[in-house]
């Protein structure tokens, strides 16, 4: 199980790292989730979807994509303002 919370992750790449310490089957746990960056967030929607992230490496001409495969994973995201959460995200979980 990895655990973080949305202030920690400010970045794609601090979510890039948690999502590749992740094991098959593995929990990724999210307090605050409603804190996380609009581009952090909409980075998991293909983690929580598709199992895969896609990143642009380089610069103008250079730059191109690069996908990374996830393993199975469950997200459980925690917070006391569900209001908070853009509808995008709260539409991919069960919320309880």
């Amino acid at each position: 199980m990895q655990t973080s919370s949305g202030p920690a992750i400010e970045k794609t790449g601090d979510l890039l790292i948690l999502l590749n310490e992740l094991a098959p089957g593995d929990v990724l746990f999210i307090d605050e989730i409603h804190r996380l960056p609009r581009n952090v967030e909409e980075m998991l929607y293909s983690a929580m979807e598709d199992f895969r992230v896609d990143i642009i490496v380089g610069q103008e001409s250079s730059a191109h994509a690069v996908q990374f495969d996830l393993p199975p994973f469950t997200l459980v995201g925690a917070t006391t303002r569900a209001g908070s959460l853009s509808a995008p995200l709260r539409d991919r979980f069960g919320i309880i």
